[in-house]
């Protein structure tokens, strides 16, 4: 008889291009209940406003920050902080210019949720792609919903990234509709899969190569005409074989 092999995050991520889990079951159901975690995530209630929205749009706060990560031997270093930017050729809304944000909060870029969340990345890429060192550029953002604007967390629309692989995990949904996330096959542009992140530590791992990504729009569910939507944004880009 032969043995039902039960696919791994690893294998998906292989044969898809993307996996679709929770960090309480690749970590453990404690760490998303940890005092680490809820001081981590408590940071997403001191981002700063993005100026840099061609679309006018004042619906999203952020900080950002660069690392690099030696899977070699589990390194990880906050490297200096530097201005972000994409070609217009990836982002055709926001790209083209040199956007200077706010950094991580010291206490998060030293976090070891942070670290934790990078060394599970790595060490999955490290059984996919083989071992090596990583340039991790990372957004916390806050999507803010609006009675008087919606949110927008990819206002570019379908789109990449321009690096290897792009993880987005949940922090927090409040108050609110909409954001569901698609990862799209990037020759056919066919829908691969659709998913509202709803759980704290839920995620979306991706190859930005294989697949584009978007997320529709927020809309506000409470009396009060207002909610959000928090994630982490972090890009992977493989410096060293």
């Amino acid at each position: 008889m032969n043995e039902v092999v039960t696919p791994t995050p690893v294998m998906h991520l292989q044969s898809q291009g993307y996996i679709h889990g929770k960090l309480s079951a690749v970590l453990g159901a404690q760490f998303v209940q940890s005092a680490e975690w809820k001081q981590f995530t408590d940071s997403w209630n001191n981002l700063c406003q993005d100026g840099y929205m061609a679309d006018g749009g004042t619906y999203r706060e952020r900080r950002y920050s660069e690392f690099s990560y030696d899977a070699a031997d589990g390194s990880m270093s906050l490297e200096a902080h530097v201005p972000y930017s994409q070609t217009t050729e990836v982002n055709s809304l926001n790209g083209g210019i040199e956007r200077h944000f706010e950094p991580f909060e010291a206490h998060v870029a030293t976090s070891p949720v942070l670290r934790s969340v990078f060394q599970w990345c790595a060490d999955s890429l490290s059984r996919t792609v083989g071992e090596a060192s990583w340039k991790i550029q990372t957004f916390q953002n806050r999507i803010l919903a609006r009675s008087e604007e919606d949110g927008q967390p990819t206002p570019e629309g379908m789109h990449r990234d321009g690096v290897d692989f792009v993880l987005t995990l949940l922090i927090e949904r409040e108050s609110i509709e909409g954001g569901v996330s698609a990862v799209y096959d990037a020759r056919t542009q066919e829908c691969l899969n659709e998913v509202a992140l709803s759980d704290p530590g839920e995620f979306l791992f991706a190859d930005d190569e294989r697949l584009l990504h978007s997320v529709t729009a927020l809309t506000p569910t409470a009396a009060g005409g207002k909610g959000h939507r928090d994630v982490l944004i972090a890009m992977f880009t493989r410096t060293e074989n």
